[in-house]
């Protein structure tokens, strides 16, 4: 035991495993992380999307409610929807996220008429 010069096998052991420990929860997390980001910026980007196809509906008045129609906006096929619910125009985007889960965002507006 004096003349010991180096690591043990089991000091060794312990140190790999630690690291295995580490590596294997950071990746799976880094990895959510990454996904929810996409997320968060697919909601924002479509958000405003609608916003700005929701405007010819309240402004314009165009009497072609309801109305269904798809657009492709960065490699993604949004399908957008336009309903009258009372007074209110509902316009409503859908699409699949980078989970492979759909996604719905509605946005209501009284018509200028």
């Amino acid at each position: 035991m004096l003349n010991n010069k180096g690591f043990s096998l089991i000091e060794s052991l312990v140190a790999v495993t630690l690291l295995m420990m580490m590596i294997s929860t950071l990746i799976p997390i880094t990895n959510l992380l990454i996904y929810e980001r996409e997320i968060l910026h697919q909601k924002r980007l479509f958000g405003n999307e609608l916003h700005a196809e929701l405007q010819p509906y309240l402004w314009d008045g165009q009497d072609s409610i309801p109305t269904e129609y798809f657009k492709t906006v960065n490699e993604t096929k949004l399908k957008f929807i336009f309903l009258a619910k009372n007074q209110l125009l509902k316009g409503c985007v859908e699409w699949k996220n980078v989970k492979n889960k759909t996604n719905q965002i509605c946005l209501y507006g009284y018509s200028a008429k």
